[in-house]
């Protein structure tokens, strides 16, 4: 079953969820590039105010055409418990997405407070058939078996399962 796991990564924690991930089950990925350019600093004055407005960033692809795929996988690192707004705007961007089984998952340094209801959320506004959420935390992104709830949940996806 094709898998496609589209993602936003600043630090490289939610990079290494993604490629793990990619890893262990296959499929593409799609990197979101905030188009902004944050500083470290420039994150957390700029990116996470706009990240609590919900506000979507200009990102690299502009569009993300999911139509071939059968599973959607969508990673976020959490920004002031939210998705960050190359997320919010990936999220806009996608095309073909209505009915496609998703799995969300984010990372954080702390709790993910909203962040995956929120993009659940966003998806199931869209026609996605959100299938689960899970949290990595940060210090867990690159140790081995931290994405092994991941893994499973998109197993189980892929094999139609309902799962939440």
């Amino acid at each position: 079953m094709a898998v496609c796991v589209i993602y936003h990564s600043e630090t490289g924690n939610t990079r290494a969820v993604a490629e793990d991930l990619v890893t262990a089950i296959g499929g593409d990925q799609i990197e979101v590039r905030d188009l902004t350019g944050y500083s470290k600093v420039g994150r957390y004055l700029r990116g996470a105010p706009r990240a609590m407005r919900r506000e979507c960033a200009d990102i690299e692809p502009a569009t993300i055409d999911v139509s071939g795929y059968e599973v959607v996988v969508i990673g976020s690192p959490v920004w002031a418990g939210n998705p960050t707004p190359a997320i919010n705007a990936a999220v806009v961007a996608l095309s073909g997405i209505e009915g496609k089984a998703v799995v969300v998952f984010c990372t954080s340094g702390g709790a993910p407070r909203g962040t995956l209801e929120r993009l659940q959320a966003m998806l199931a506004s869209r026609g996605a058939d959100v299938r689960g959420a899970v949290h990595v935390a940060g210090r867990e992104t690159r140790k081995p078996g931290a994405t092994g709830t991941l893994i499973d949940l998109v197993h189980r996806s892929q094999k139609g399962e309902v799962v939440q």
